[in-house]
């Protein structure tokens, strides 16, 4: 089955497809069917490839351009190889072997596709060539993630923005940005991947990439669904359904269960269920529908609004055929959730001896899973990285989730430790002193400039606060523009001191670098106690509203008080 490479006439991005593909297919870019007079048209204006320059082309679009059918996205990736195997640079065929690593890591051949990815990023820093090593980056943080490493999905997401060239395409940025979007959420980040999600739409909103907003759209929906913010998320799954139809866009099972668990969240299990059972019926009548795991999904999600209505038969049906398909096709992970939802199941049907013996169950394999997920995991990084550097990575990895991905200080979790460790070890009459620091203006900074400007100013902002915590003082990032300091045995003269010149440190470096004429101040709130006299809340507290007196009385200064007796 012969391949070409053609322009799309609607939106000029080459894809991989054949004369064997059905005219219902569509460009996977812009969603426009692959009919007759499409074909005629990307033939007539086929272009050979001839130099250097047509090949890189060719290449940027390949890279942005997701098949949903993973044997077309292995024969692209093939195919690109041994386009790219000629008399050109080597750095084209490497950027072909990643298209051709990333669809085997989607395949499933999680080991081979390491290796081949570790060793193209190995090339790349040895021949200083930043395309490739943000690329390889990208993929390697896709690695991690299918991995279940999130803390390292994060880290290679970042650095393939970090390395990525600042010529590099619209669509491009948008590519290296969804991944950062999808760890940034798979660590809790939800705010900060919710203002990468948005540039991602400002990008698409410019490029008019119809397969990338769908799929922003849906994570956005998801997203704020998790996050409890079911307003939020019922506008973006309201305004999906609406960019689907306005695209004749048909929504695959991973659309549908993030409408039906939005549903289910907005208590009205009802529409919840009659949204997914067309889907399981055609599931059952042997239709072809995309990505098994998302059928599970939905099948688990039908049990749990049956469930919600009192349908008690129903969702045990529902249930067993779950079952019946995960084992068949042995889906662990989904027989581990399904034992959890049986439980409730039984719960809910007052059979509270079989819910109970169920919840052990499901606790035993959920268990006996993690054990299992770990020693797939390790066994997959041991094929990629050498014994050393894999234990090496690991110890990388462990300090790494217990950083902030953009800045590098503390995260919160981390600093509330410290901080409940500080005060249970101080001894008697020992002074500790917090200080809670907000960037002046910042939405302000974002609106007249972009996000990016803003994360800039964050990682300078934190750089600053970094080099004026000097041991046993603690930094972190609480989240957004808000940082924390930490401050063991400063009294309150001492902890008013080093508030005062670290305002005017932030307040008179130079931040020309980041854009022309920006100037930055800082608000600061103080607190000091002694050991025995307040909580870490109390202290955190007293701060805060030290912070927003700060904010009140005209921004860019400290405000302190002590609680307790000097």
């Amino acid at each position: 089955m012969q391949l070409h490479f053609d322009r799309c006439p609607q939106c000029k991005i080459t894809i991989g497809w054949s004369e064997h593909q059905a005219e219902s297919d569509r460009c996977p870019y812009c969603f426009t069917p692959i009919g007759q007079d499409w074909r005629r048209t990307a033939e007539a204006e086929r272009l050979p490839l001839r130099t250097p320059e047509d090949y890189g082309r060719l290449l940027d679009d390949l890279e942005v351009i997701h098949y949903e059918d993973i044997e077309m996205a292995m024969r692209v990736g093939q195919a690109a190889c041994e386009l790219t195997c000629a008399d050109l640079t080597p750095a084209y065929n490497k950027r072909a072997q990643l298209i051709q690593a990333n669809a085997a890591m989607r395949a499933g051949d999680l080991a081979e596709a390491g290796q081949t990815i570790r060793r193209i990023k190995a090339w790349a820093e040895r021949n200083q060539d930043m395309a490739v090593l943000a690329r390889s980056c990208r993929h390697l943080s896709g690695f991690f993630f299918r991995l279940g490493d999130m803390s390292s999905a994060l880290e290679h997401a970042l650095h393939s923005l970090e390395y990525l060239p600042e010529g590099a395409l619209p669509q491009t940025r948008g590519n290296h940005l969804m991944l950062l979007a999808l760890t940034l959420d798979a660590n809790g980040e939800y705010e900060e991947a919710r203002r990468r999600f948005e540039e991602i739409m400002a990008i698409n909103a410019a490029i008019h990439h119809v397969q990338q907003e769908m799929y922003v759209l849906n994570n956005m929906a998801y997203t704020r669904c998790e996050a409890g913010d079911i307003e939020e998320a019922e506008r973006l799954s309201t305004r999906m359904v609406a960019f689907a139809k306005r695209h004749d866009i048909t929504l695959v099972p991973a659309h549908l269960d993030t409408i039906a668990r939005i549903e289910l969240v907005a208590g009205r299990p009802a529409e919840a269920e009659r949204t997914l059972l067309p889907l399981l019926d055609a599931y059952r009548d042997g239709r072809k529908l995309g990505d098994l795991f998302a059928i599970f999904e939905c099948q688990i999600t039908v049990a749990e609004a049956q469930r919600l209505q009192g349908h008690y038969d129903h969702a045990q049906e529902t249930l067993d055929e779950a079952r019946d398909n995960c084992m068949r096709h042995g889906f662990q992970g989904f027989l581990v959730r399904i034992r959890l939802e049986q439980a409730q199941l039984y719960a809910a049907m007052d059979r509270y001896k079989e819910a109970y013996e169920e919840y052990r169950g499901y606790h035993a394999d959920a268990d006996e899973l993690r054990s299992s997920e770990r020693e797939a995991r390790s066994r997959i990084l041991h094929a990629v990285f050498e014994t050393e550097e894999a234990r090496r990575s690991s110890e990388r990895f462990r300090e790494m989730a217990q950083r902030d991905p953009l800045t590098g200080l503390y995260n919160r979790r981390v600093i509330a430790d410290r901080l409940d460790a500080v005060l249970m070890t101080a001894t008697h009459g020992q002074d500790v002193t917090v200080v809670l620091v907000d960037v002046d203006h910042f939405k302000r900074i974002n609106d007249t400039f972009s996000h990016g400007t803003g994360d800039q100013v964050l990682v300078h902002f934190a750089k600053i606060l970094d080099a004026a915590a000097i041991d046993p003082a603690k930094a972190a990032r609480l989240g957004g523009e808000e940082f924390l300091l930490i401050c063991p045995g400063y009294d309150a003269r001492k902890g008013i001191e080093f508030a005062e010149r670290l305002g005017e440190a932030i307040r008179s470096a130079d931040w020309s670098g980041i854009e022309r004429g920006l100037a930055i101040t800082a608000s600061l709130g103080v607190c000091t106690a002694a050991a025995g006299m307040a909580t870490s809340a109390e202290l955190l507290a007293e701060a805060d509203r030290n912070l927003y007196a700060a904010k009140r009385g005209g921004r860019d200064k400290v405000v302190a008080s002590r609680i307790g007796e000097e």
